[in-house]
């Protein structure tokens, strides 16, 4: 069982981490994901597939929800914590002033996913943007893995001393990134 319960079950609450936070969650499903990769590279990059996988399908449904509902999938969105008309204004600023491509300017900038999916009617069909959320997705969360990895190998050969370290950086590294977001998007 440990071969397919366990493991299908971190994709799976990973893919539904993904589908969470592209809907009305607010922390990133990385936090998962690169917490397995300091165990196992190989279930990470598993997790952080289904991740955007679940977030890609969730993102479906957003775009729907705002083809037919666009001020109350916006005022949903906007209600999410941490989140709010702060960040989805100057998200569909940038994109009315420049277009798609600005979805990919910056993958730290602290946009999330549910914004571009409910700004999206107004710029995309949703075939393309079904097509720009797998790199959408995938772009931020790459960049997660390049910070987990490296440390992943380097805790891989040792007693375990270095997988306690990896996971106390772990944490730290995550609660830091959110102490910072939040502070700059909420103070």
């Amino acid at each position: 069982m440990k071969r397919g319960g366990v493991r299908a079950s971190g994709a799976l609450w990973s893919a539904l981490w993904g589908f969470a936070e592209a809907t009305f969650f607010f922390v990133v499903p990385d936090v998962f994901f690169t917490r397995t990769t300091l165990l196992s590279v190989k279930r990470g990059w598993q997790q952080l597939f289904a991740a955007v996988i679940g977030a890609t399908i969730a993102g479906a449904l957003m775009y729907l929800w705002a083809s037919g509902s666009p001020a109350q999938a916006r005022s949903a969105v906007a209600a999410v914590p941490f989140l709010g008309e702060k960040i989805i204004t100057p998200a569909e600023q940038r994109w009315n002033d420049r277009g798609t491509p600005s979805l990919f300017s910056n993958p730290l900038s602290g946009v999330p996913y549910k914004v571009h999916a409910v700004l999206a009617p107004s710029h995309v069909s949703l075939p393309a943007f079904l097509l720009l959320s797998l790199p959408l997705r995938a772009e931020r969360m790459l960049l997660s893995m390049i910070v987990f990895v490296p440390m992943a190998m380097w805790a891989r050969n040792d007693e375990g001393r270095r997988t306690k370290i990896a996971l106390r950086i772990h944490m730290a590294f995550w609660l830091l990134v959110y102490a910072v977001y939040w502070s700059v998007n909420y103070s």
